[in-house]
């Protein structure tokens, strides 16, 4: 029974693999999904027209209100959305209150034809030491558009990954998880310029990285967005090829 679970293992995780990868591409080009971000908008105080918009839009206290619209006021607290039209509106909230539009028909969504990834490889598949950060301290995060947000730092993994052995960093999340965003050899070459890193919950001390399952992070969907970069020490000198690789488009 043990060798039947063995060798079947290997082959559930590549399945499961693949239903991922599957998900990944039909959420990102949903019609109001990661690629349809098309741009954004920044109402001023007094009501105004926005580009390719209906009605007249303003900004009062935080809330985005738009009116004049055929299916009446709409008003958009930090994260609230609102369809208008084919449109979906969202309140993003990032030094400033911004109107991000996410349009079905951006090139941006129906350019795409695929995402590019490596070959499922279960070696890439690791299971590394978690040494938790006591110390309180937390790390400046660069944006792609150079703004720098503080963000808790959690910890480090150490692994021994099929290029050799590597440590990544990783912060905490406001949900109470974990995040990291990698930089490694292949990039800009046969990646996207950085991946995000899909993490889990370490037990005891031990964190099991899948790197299958790197992702390209949604600026590599559209250009709208203002995505965080690797750390310092998150920029691997050796070669990672696994998970995603870049967005297909035709």
């Amino acid at each position: 029974m043990s060798g039947a679970t063995q060798a079947t293992a290997p082959e559930e995780a590549r399945a499961a693999w693949e239903t991922w990868r599957a998900a990944r591409l039909r959420n990102a080009t949903l019609p109001h999904g990661l690629a349809a971000l098309d741009r954004t908008e920044w109402p001023g105080d007094e009501p105004a027209e926005l580009a390719g918009l209906p009605g007249l839009w303003r900004l009062a206290d935080g809330v985005i209100v738009g009116t004049g619209l055929p299916g009446g006021e709409v008003r958009l607290a930090p994260g609230e959305s609102a369809e208008v039209g084919d449109l979906l509106l969202r309140n993003f909230d990032r030094r400033g209150n911004a109107l991000r539009v996410f349009d079905p028909a951006s090139p941006n969504r129906t350019t795409i034809v695929g995402i590019d990834a490596y070959a499922y490889d279960p070696a890439w598949r690791v299971a590394g030491t978690f040494v938790r950060d006591e110390s309180g301290e937390s790390v400046d995060v660069v944006a792609v558009d150079g703004v720098v947000t503080p963000a808790r730092l959690a910890g480090e993994i150490r692994l021994d990954t099929p290029a050799g052995p590597a440590v990544l960093t990783v912060t905490s999340t406001a949900a109470g998880g974990f995040s990291a965003v990698l930089g490694d050899a292949t990039n800009n070459v046969e990646t996207y310029r950085f991946r995000f890193v899909e993490l889990g919950t370490p037990e005891g001390d031990v964190f099991v990285v899948d790197f299958n399952r790197l992702t390209v992070p949604p600026c590599g969907f559209s250009p709208e967005y203002v995505c965080p970069t690797p750390l310092p020490g998150n920029r691997w000198e050796l070669p990672v090829r696994a998970g995603e690789k870049l967005v297909l488009r035709g």
